[in-house]
């Protein structure tokens, strides 16, 4: 979730990590993309559930909130470039 702060992103996050089938990530607000876009994407994916415990889990969904992205749009132009499927 592409958040502000003050702006609900919390709350989103917590409505959809409760229902039984969404996986959070091992941290709620990883912030790669703003703190550590030298980073690997292996090690942004490394946070995220394992394809073993995602599938085994029947889960549909898995996903991180960090709500000080918003106000940087280079912040998001670089996931969207990152996250695009080739």
């Amino acid at each position: 979730i592409i958040g502000a702060g003050k702006c609900g992103t919390s709350s989103l996050y917590h409505y959809l990590t409760s229902h039984p089938r969404v996986l959070p990530a091992s941290e709620k607000q990883i912030h790669y993309f703003k703190y550590h876009p030298d980073k690997s994407m292996r090690w942004y994916l490394s946070h995220f559930p394992s394809t073993e415990t995602f599938l085994g889990s029947g889960a549909v969904m898995t996903g991180e909130a960090s709500p000080g992205y918003m106000p940087y749009p280079d912040v998001v132009h670089l996931a969207a470039k990152r996250m695009a499927v080739p």
